[in-house]
């Protein structure tokens, strides 16, 4: 089996990869990264994927566009797509199998992957009962291990994870890089590093602020009831 992985910010690439290769049925598979719907277009093997993680904000070429040419090319991958509650319209009328919006926990994930691995044993079977339709459907929730461990991306070190995840407990909502960097002794360019990755993964979220003068200022604050989202990375 193989999979793509269609999205320009590295940073979630790595994320969504990390969470494909925790899917045990998923194990197995050939998992490709590309930065834009052009280049995935552009792939001599794009008739072979099985199931496609796409953005829908995308350069060049939106994710909806990308679901046409699809279509005009007479491929019919599974598509996961990715993103804000503003493109959900557009995406159930290319018929996407689920979507995801940013940022989502490795729990929803998880449920999107069982409905896929769902639809692969339903398609494999000669003879389909209304239970087998009963659970592609209305399949129940698959709960996540929160033993489970996962490698951090290339640069990033656990213990420096747990330094800086204990930090943001004390800081109030709307903190800076810089108010990490001062609470954890690092330096803004390692402490933006860690801050980056929180936010890809869901743990943080972010704000601009407009400020009367000099840069805009971007702001960061801990999701409420993510602490399961990190534990797989510190265990």
């Amino acid at each position: 089996m193989k999979i793509l992985i269609i999205e320009d910010d590295p940073m979630v690439r790595l994320i969504n990869h990390r969470f494909l290769e925790r899917i045990p049925q998923l194990q197995a598979a050939t998992i490709v990264e590309c930065p834009s719907a052009v280049v995935a277009l552009a792939r001599p093997d794009l008739a072979e994927y099985t199931l496609i993680l796409l953005d829908m904000y995308l350069p060049q070429l939106s994710g909806t566009e990308f679901l046409a040419e699809l279509l005009g090319r007479q491929l019919h991958p599974q598509v996961i797509m990715m993103n804000d509650q503003q493109t959900l319209k557009e995406a159930v009328n290319y018929g996407v199998l689920d979507f995801l919006i940013k940022p989502f926990t490795f729990d929803r994930f998880q449920q999107a992957m069982a409905k896929f691995t769902r639809l692969l044993a339903v398609d494999d079977k000669h003879t389909v009962s209304q239970t087998d339709l009963d659970s592609l459907f209305l399949g129940a929730t698959v709960p996540v291990s929160t033993t489970t461990t996962a490698e951090l991306p290339k640069g990033l070190t656990k213990l420096s994870l747990q330094r800086i995840v204990t930090a943001l407990a004390t800081l109030k909502p709307g903190f800076s890089n810089q108010d990490v960097a001062d609470q954890t002794g690092l330096s803004r360019v390692s402490t933006k590093k860690y801050v980056d990755f929180l936010v890809a993964m869901g743990y943080l979220t972010s704000a601009i602020v407009y400020q009367s003068s000099g840069r805009p200022l971007t702001t960061f604050q801990v999701v409420p009831t993510s602490e399961r989202l990190i534990q797989p990375y510190l265990t």
